[in-house]
């Protein structure tokens, strides 16, 4: 239901992407699709049904390697860390961070995306298994006096902020309402990217954050 979403957050970190990528939590793997040619790609999954899926679509891809596992299970180093939309749904995310940036090569990026503010945390963000939200602070306060440095850190999506702004005001609740939302959403993308343009990106209901090894 939120294609055009998807296809904002490639536009957001296609400049980032290196030649040796690891994807952590991939979902289908419609982000890492768009990178496959030419790359060498690893994806790790803990869900045994969505390697499954993976596995049937990559399967045949010499350079995709697909691991029902964590992070922790990995030996390599790599160009480019993703977790879109996947930080969030780790309780200990601190962790999970430093052991990412363990497997950055020099001049490595990690690329994260979660969703943004805190005060915007639902029932429906308990219902897909968020423990959190985020804002620029908490990256900020992460890389402080570690070997890294932000190069990309900004709020996108401010039309998904006002809807949800608004839901949680109005106390929408129910799958029902959830899924006309998002379809509402979808449709209004182009109109969020024109805002956040105009905004400067200071507001979103998401944020991204690259962080490079220094």
């Amino acid at each position: 239901l939120a294609k055009n979403y998807r296809s904002y957050q490639l536009d957001l970190i296609k400049d980032h992407i290196g030649h040796k990528i690891l994807e952590i939590g991939p979902g289908n793997g419609e982000i890492i699709e768009n990178f496959k040619v030419n790359n060498k790609i690893t994806l790790i999954d803990n869900d045994k049904e969505m390697c499954k899926v993976l596995n049937k679509k990559f399967g045949n891809e010499k350079n995709i390697k697909i691991l029902n596992s964590d992070i922790k299970s990995v030996d390599e180093k790599f160009d480019s860390i993703l977790y879109m939309d996947v930080i969030e749904h780790i309780e200990n995310d601190i962790e999970e961070l430093n052991l990412a940036c363990k497997h950055l090569l020099e001049s490595g990026k990690l690329i994260i995306i979660v969703p943004a503010f805190n005060f915007l945390f639902s029932d429906f963000d308990k219902d897909v298994g968020h423990y959190r939200r985020y804002n620029k602070k908490n990256f900020n306060s992460y890389v402080k006096n570690k070997n890294l440095k932000i190069i990309s850190l900004k709020y996108f999506d401010s039309i998904g902020f006002l809807i949800l702004s608004l839901s949680k005001l109005l106390n929408f609740k129910g799958r029902k309402n959830a899924v006309i939302g998002i379809k509402i959403w979808n449709l209004l993308m182009p109109f969020s990217k024109l805002i956040d343009k105009l905004f400067f990106h200071q507001f979103g209901k998401s944020l991204i954050c690259v962080i490079q090894k220094d």
